[in-house]
């Protein structure tokens, strides 16, 4: 019987630099379309496991002790391990393979906050996306931005005794398949999605939050207030948290911009994500944490095992220095890579507009996220 490493086992053994090798045993555009990564590098191979028994010994000796072997389900990886390990060589299988690690969502606290607000971003390495929830223990709780996987969200509130009362699409998402608006409806609570994303009408229910709206969390002390950032799509909206924390959508990331040519209306858009960084953002305090909804590299994972970056890092960026419109706009066009393909239909299912097969939703739903602009924020 061949060792096994749960994903989340194996999310912790790459943050602290214990696996020493991947071997992906799944066909190469499987492998290209969606490779496993963490916060840290791990060296990988890709050899087709039908190669791999094509040459079952060489294959062996040239994998590494104590090596991870990953295939699509778990079945060929295990089945390899066992191999290598009558050879001698012992490795282990990835559970689940890449359809579980496509699942997975480890939350990290985000510590020093004004008591009692607590915020949690639930990290999903699969996707390099991030999710959140935000609430007050033994009260009420928010979940922003989040997956299909409903049940890592629904045990953090109940371990806290937090009870869910909205569920918040800061805009839709081009990049994967929300679960917002399922969440909302299983639990009966208001669901908030932006209509601009949508073309003016959301086909389920839906309460738009205002510029400026508050959800009250239990407590008076502690506020969570949505603010209008159009720029990555019409639509977009933050959440500041307790003048603390601002979940910020795809409106910046730790080194980046959101793209905004995902609706085809890149100039139009840029001109407005030059006008909600300058006007919106930068008149707040400059210790406000910056919580994205995704990263692009495992160099934007700070030592705390989170994603956030502050204010204050953000506006030293060359690029958002730029006071000049034109220049910014002239430097984010023409710097924007081609949009995935899948990028339009997971837009259209996001905002209500089509409704495809699930196993049609599982394939739209695996693959890294391309949401950011190709001109990082130069340090």
């Amino acid at each position: 019987m061949a060792e096994t490493v749960t994903p989340l086992e194996l999310f912790h053994e790459i943050a602290d630099g214990s696996v020493p090798e991947f071997l992906d045993v799944r066909n190469l555009d499987e492998f290209e379309a969606s490779r496993i990564e963490g916060s840290r590098p791990v060296p990988t191979r890709n050899v087709p496991v039908y190669r791999v028994f094509e040459d079952l010994e060489e294959e062996c000796a040239r994998t590494l002790e104590g090596a991870v072997v990953i295939c699509g389900q778990g079945n060929g990886s295990e089945l390899v391990a066992e191999e290598f390990g009558d050879l001698g060589r012992t490795v282990r299988s990835l559970e689940g393979g890449t359809d579980a690690w496509n699942r997975l969502l480890v939350p990290v606290e985000i510590t020093g906050l004004p008591a009692p607000v607590q915020v949690w971003q639930f990290q999903r390495p699969a996707k390099a996306c991030l999710s959140y929830v935000v609430g007050v223990p033994g009260e009420r709780c928010i979940i922003v931005d989040p997956t299909r996987q409903p049940q890592p969200y629904l045990d953090l509130a109940a371990e806290h005794g937090m009870t869910v009362s909205h569920v918040v699409d800061t805009h839709v998402h081009a990049d994967h398949i929300s679960g917002g608006p399922f969440l909302a409806a299983e639990l009966g609570v208001e669901y908030h999605l932006p209509p601009e994303d949508c073309g003016g009408v959301v086909p389920f229910p839906n309460r738009p939050l205002a510029d400026g709206d508050v959800l009250d969390l239990g407590s008076a002390q502690v506020r969570v207030m949505s603010m209008h950032l159009p720029g990555h799509t019409p639509g977009t909206i933050a959440l500041l948290v307790s003048d603390a924390v601002l979940l910020v959508g795809d409106t910046v990331f730790v080194r980046g911009l959101g793209r905004p040519d995902l609706t085809g209306q890149a100039e139009e858009l840029a001109r407005d994500l030059f006008r909600s960084v300058h006007e919106r953002l930068r008149p707040l305090d400059p210790q406000t944490i910056i919580a994205p909804a995704h990263w692009s590299s495992s160099d934007e994972i700070n030592s705390e095992g989170l994603v956030v970056t502050t204010l204050e890092d953000v506006f030293t960026a060359t690029l958002l220095n730029q006071k000049a419109m034109e220049k910014f706009v002239e430097e984010i066009v023409t710097s924007l890579p081609a949009a995935p393909q899948t990028y339009d239909t997971i837009r259209l299912v996001n905002a209500g507009r089509i409704a495809p097969p699930e196993d049609e939703i599982d394939i739209l739903d695996v693959g890294r996220n391309q949401c950011a602009a190709s001109t990082s924020l130069s340090r």
